[in-house]
């Protein structure tokens, strides 16, 4: 009777173990798997390095046009400044 209930326990102990939910592969510890498709870790990975290089492309194009523009400005805003000061010496 003490044998059966020490089992019966014990399988409510390890039944109540584990994750729950869907569970996720692991990295594999050595060699190069095939790709399992989209969902594979390295798959994604490469995607979302894809896209931050993308996205600093991007950012590096907006600030060099910025700087442009600014140099644009600034030398549209000195320009008639200077003029008449050239003007009035001669």
């Amino acid at each position: 009777m003490r044998t059966v209930l020490v089992l019966a326990v014990s399988l409510a102990a390890l039944a109540a173990c584990g994750l729950r939910g869907d569970l996720e592969r692991p990295m594999p510890l050595w060699g190069d798997p095939p790709l399992d498709g989209l969902s594979d870790p390295r798959v994604i990975k490469a995607a979302e390095e894809a896209a931050a290089a993308e996205e600093a492309r991007l950012d590096a194009e907006r600030r060099a046009a910025d700087e442009a523009r600014r140099l644009e400005l600034e030398k549209a805003a000195t320009a008639p400044a200077e003029a008449p000061a050239a003007a009035a010496p001669q």
